[in-house]
């Protein structure tokens, strides 16, 4: 992986179970910290091809390898929120992770 080519900062946001006081818990997201990032567009024709959901909303991230990183947690870039769908170690210099964008619903 070519370092020079993480051009961005994220902050990575671990999920947290709160109690909620009434017998059950709700998900806060603690900060874990920034980290560099690429961010690499998805090819949707290759998705289609593949035969693979399309999402305009998902993006692909290549980090420095870290093995902490799970699916459920949750990233800030540029102001928005990106939910962490998979994780993905199989190359030992980077961690590649398929994201798509959070937005909360009613």
């Amino acid at each position: 992986m070519k370092i020079g080519k993480m051009d961005k900062r994220i902050m990575l946001l671990r999920p947290k179970p709160t109690e909620d006081g009434y017998g059950g818990f709700h998900t806060d997201y603690e900060e874990v910290g920034w980290i560099w990032a690429q961010v690499i567009q998805t090819n949707y024709a290759e998705q289609e091809a593949q035969g693979t959901p399309m999402n305009r909303e998902q993006l692909r991230i290549k980090i420095r390898p870290r093995k902490d990183i799970q699916r459920g947690w949750r990233f800030q870039l540029a102001g928005e929120v990106y939910e962490i769908e998979t994780v993905d170690n199989t190359y030992r210099d980077s961690t590649t992770l398929i994201v798509h964008r959070y937005e909360q619903g009613v």
